[in-house]
């Protein structure tokens, strides 16, 4: 880098390295920052991904400078750095091969280009500065001080927090830089190096701190011990020993953040040239849409069993639309006021002590008493809190009914937190019961019974009573699996949720009982779980094929392609406009061949959330290559994108099933797609179970069966991948030739399978059948 700016200023451009600052007397970052700020762009080595340089990348991206990243790719380490960063791989390098000639000379050239800031394209959706909103991206990790602080952050009601559900790994740069703009604040949370990809992580945080920094917001980053400061950002940074101190240091650092000012002007003007007629298709994930999800929400039938409550377990992979289902049927049956919605979405709990309270009880049935009990209390708690914050916002409220202002004696006289929300109350009621069970073991029985006596005793009456005014309460629970993760006793967990479906049972046969003049009472209950976990969980319940879930699946492609067009028409002036225009202004007629709306049926997995993926990268490749339309070659740079996010939200899948997929991914690097019974077999050979693995494997549609000579088919979840084998075995033995399975599209790129299909499907057909 000295050798590259000494040659650059020979040739007759002005150029500094950090070396040359005067730093004497003075905090090393601000001489760095300000010489970014008088500079007209950043050229910034990252061959080893150094923290400092990338928080420096950041700033010099949001003060509207030219950002050129070098790279040694001759390196191994250097390239395989560049593709964990992920979040920066849609800017463009400079690739200079360690030589120092060659960086001088792209320096030099691509100084005097001219074009606009990238910080301009990446804010081309930005929302405006919002007062209470708080930058504050989720940690990978779960581990005790993460889940403080999530904790800690989520009960501060006036806040609004963005990102929250994010981990720095599947959206694209635009969606981070775009949550920071809209931002008042922002709260970065740092891992030691030793957590699995903690320094990958970190890296990623880097950069996105000094766009925080680069942008004048308030910015407070904090680190478990064991994380050591870069230079740069050393002084910036609080290292905490304790969860306490973390959650105190937090409090107390946002107590005193200063008032925001009373504009939300935007930073500097924008004005692109860009002349796409869409520049996003909104957020993939469900909590970043609450606001705009009404705009394109595409009902189901599945949807439509949720508000009617025939649904009692609604089920579907990531991605597949749960989170936005419960979200749209929380809105729409609100407007229904004989209806008292309780949504439940528990932050995280206490899993830790739960387990180690479960698993205090020598007897099963004693233990299944106790959940029973425990989530009773939960649930009638939820709904009575639910029902006076509801009466509350009635021109009489409490004092307008008796029976209402009952209930509010009784809450407060069982000292119930009229602000808690479930995960405090199930972690105190846990912390209760590990406190009596450590004086002595019998007392759990005593614990359980106080649990009983509190629900069904005291607050289940006056409750009854409170409810007379609606016709039906409905009760929709989200979130119950965030803690679900490699590691925990999943049969443990696994009872945990299942008594929440007895409970819920009991539950409403309770509130249906009419006597002694308490009317009767119309409760539903849905619990949305992701598909993998409800498999683990069916697994342990005693009779499963009582449970009858609600699976939500997207067989209908054209369904499936409406979330894509409806996006596409909610960002139009007109309501008129036609989603056609979607295939002939927006996008390329032809992506590999294929219609490009056929092929984005192809590639993607069957899921809204990848649908989305796959079109907002292709529109942020495009409109970073300044393109008036998404290109066939911008597409082959989405899907590299896209594949790795696929490929990510597998690896979560695959937690809970006990082997190790990373590893076992990468062997089938290299391969052709199509393979044979024999051939996976030797790919799988490292495995315990290799039968199980496959299994799994094609439940998650990560393979594909032949079901029909040439024709493949890829399903999700274990009843239809149990037919779907049977029918290719049969298959192979009326054709006298081994099984054959096909890796599914969405994962090629990132393993770089070979693609040996010839494309002919056309028009809006399955594009199942492919000739081989």
């Amino acid at each position: 880098m000295r050798e590259a700016a000494d040659e650059c200023v020979r040739g007759g451009i002005e150029v500094h390295t950090w070396e040359d600052l005067q730093i004497e007397g003075r905090l090393i970052i601000d001489s760095v920052l300000e010489m970014i700020d008088r500079c007209d762009g950043c050229v910034a080595e990252i061959s080893a991904s150094n923290p400092n340089v990338l928080f420096e990348a950041g700033y010099a991206l949001a003060r509207g400078k030219k950002l050129f990243f070098a790279i040694d790719e001759s390196d191994e380490d250097a390239t395989r750095a560049w593709s964990g960063l992920q979040i920066i791989d849609t800017i463009g390098r400079i690739n200079y091969e360690g030589n120092a000639h060659i960086l001088a000379r792209r320096t030099a050239e691509l100084a005097t280009t001219i074009t606009p800031p990238l910080i301009e394209t990446l804010l081309t959706n930005a929302r405006p500065r919002e007062a209470n909103a708080v930058f504050a991206p989720g940690v990978p990790h779960k581990f005790n001080s993460a889940e403080r602080l999530e904790r800690l952050l989520e009960r501060k009601t006036d806040l609004k927090l963005l990102a929250a559900q994010d981990e720095l790994g599947l959206a694209q740069l635009s969606y981070y830089v775009e949550e920071i703009y809209r931002s008042s604040a922002a709260i970065l949370h740092f891992m030691k190096p030793t957590r699995i990809r903690g320094e990958v992580y970190n890296g990623r945080l880097a950069f996105l701190a000094g766009i925080v920094r680069g942008l004048d917001l308030p910015l407070l980053m904090v680190a478990e011990e064991g994380y050591h400061p870069p230079l740069d950002y050393k002084d910036l940074m609080f290292v905490y020993s304790t969860s306490a101190k973390l959650t105190d240091h937090v409090s107390n650092w946002l107590a005193n953040l200063p008032s925001p000012k009373g504009s939300n002007k935007r930073l500097g003007r924008l004005k692109l040239d860009i002349e796409l007629p869409v520049r996003t298709f909104g957020q993939f994930v469900a909590e970043s849409e609450e606001d705009s999800l009404t705009n394109y929400f595409v009902h189901t039938n599945e949807f439509e069993a949720v508000l009617t409550g025939r649904a009692t377990v609604f089920t579907g992979r990531k991605g597949t639309g749960k989170t936005a289902t419960m979200q749209q049927a929380v809105e729409e049956l609100r407007t229904d006021r004989r209806i008292l919605v309780v949504p439940i979405k528990p932050s995280s709990y206490d899993l830790s002590g739960l387990l180690a309270v479960l698993g205090r009880f020598e007897d099963p049935s004693t233990r299944d008493y106790f959940l029973l009990n425990l989530w009773s209390f939960l649930l009638t708690s939820e709904v009575a809190l639910r029902a006076l914050l509801h009466a509350e916002d009635l021109p009489a409220g409490l004092g307008g009914d008796d029976s209402i202002a009952d209930l509010a004696a009784t809450v407060e006289r069982l000292a119930i937190d009229r602000d808690s929300d479930l995960s405090s109350r199930l972690d105190d009621a846990v912390a209760h019961a590990m406190e009596a069970s450590t004086a002595a073991p019998g007392n759990l029985m005593a614990v359980s019974e106080s649990l009983r006596v509190e629900w069904n005793v005291q607050i289940l009456p006056p409750l009854k009573r409170a409810l007379h005014r609606y016709d039906r309460v409905a009760v929709l629970v989200d979130n119950l699996d965030k803690t679900w993760e490699r590691g925990v006793d999943f049969g443990t967990l696994s009872q945990f949720l299942l008594s929440l479906l007895v409970t819920s049972g009991r539950f409403q046969s309770e509130l249906r009982k009419s006597k002694g003049g308490q009317p009767s009472v119309n409760l539903t209950l849905t619990a949305f779980l992701r598909t993998d976990i409800y498999d683990v969980m069916a697994a342990h319940a005693r009779e499963p094929d009582k449970i009858n879930p609600q699976s939500i699946q997207w067989h209908d492609e054209e369904l499936l392609i409406r979330v894509l067009e409806e996006r596409f028409l909610a960002n139009q002036s007109s309501r008129t406009q036609n989603a056609e225009l979607l295939w002939s202004k927006v996008f390329a007629a032809e992506v590999h061949s294929q219609a490009t709306r056929d092929y984005f049926l192809w590639r993607a997995l069957p899921r809204p959330r990848d649908i989305i993926f796959l079109g907002n990268a292709a529109l942020t490749t495009a409109i970073n290559r300044r393109h008036s339309e998404v290109l066939a070659q911008d597409f082959a740079h989405a899907e590299g994108l896209y594949s790795r996010f696929a490929v990510e939200a597998l690896l979560v899948e695959s937690e809970a099933q006990g082997f190790d997929l990373e590893g076992l991914l990468f062997e089938f690097a290299g391969l052709e797609s199509t393979l044979t019974e024999e051939e996976l077999r030797r790919t799988l050979a490292t495995v315990k179970d290799a039968d199980a693995v496959r299994n799994w494997l094609i439940r998650t549609s990560f393979l594909g069966l032949e079901t029909r000579d040439g024709s493949f088919v890829h399903v999700e979840g274990e009843s239809e991948a149990r037919k779907k084998l049977k029918a290719a075995q049969r298959l192979a033995q009326r054709l006298d030739r081994p099984l054959r399975y096909r890796v599914h599209p969405a994962f090629r790129p990132y393993l770089d399978v070979r693609d040996d299909d010839v494309h002919t499907a056309t028009g809006s057909g399955s594009l199942e059948d492919e000739n081989v």
